[in-house]
């Protein structure tokens, strides 16, 4: 089975992101929420694809000048369920990710696959990381059973990966 994973930037102007409103311009909000910089975003894991862990990301850019959005050096863990813990690189074979500019009050999402090795309990990312941003917001979910939620908890700032990935929870 291939895993296909959408790589290009979706950046919807039509209508002006209302800050603070984690209102994106497809209508919903899925996933954990958190400010970052300019960046208003939201993380929500979906079922896995073909051994990858599937994240979903929104955001929406709250400030009027334009802001980074960096998916592609965005610091992702995953933990197996016998707690070994795996840095964790978007699928992107032909290196067509890299750090855009979102414009002021523009929002956009994108769904990228995580590869693994094994099977992942749970998949941390620390959204700071995707505005070059300061303290590292660290946002964890489960694994989604086929018709449950994610569940998500955010880590306390102070957890940052070593070169290892390590992660305290």
């Amino acid at each position: 089975m291939v895993v296909r994973a959408s790589l290009a930037l979706v950046v919807v102007t039509a209508c002006t992101y209302k800050p603070g409103s984690f209102r994106f311009a497809d209508g919903h909000v899925a996933g954990q929420r958190v400010t970052v910089g300019c960046l208003d975003v939201s993380v929500a894991r979906r079922p896995d694809l073909a051994g990858s862990a599937v994240l979903e990301y929104q955001f929406g850019n709250r400030c009027s000048r334009a802001a980074l959005v960096d998916l592609a050096t965005a610091k992702v863990v995953g933990r197996t369920a016998r707690g070994q813990e795996l840095r964790l690189a978007p699928y992107d074979p032909r290196g067509e990710l890299t750090a855009l500019q979102l414009g002021g009050r523009s929002d956009g999402s994108e769904s990228l696959a995580y590869p693994a090795s094994e099977r992942l309990a749970q998949v941390c990312v620390d959204a700071a990381s995707l505005a070059h941003a300061g303290e590292p917001r660290w946002l964890c979910f489960a694994r989604l059973d086929n018709d449950g939620a994610p569940g998500a908890t955010e880590l306390e700032p102070d957890p940052a990966p070593a070169a290892t990935a390590e992660v305290s929870l």
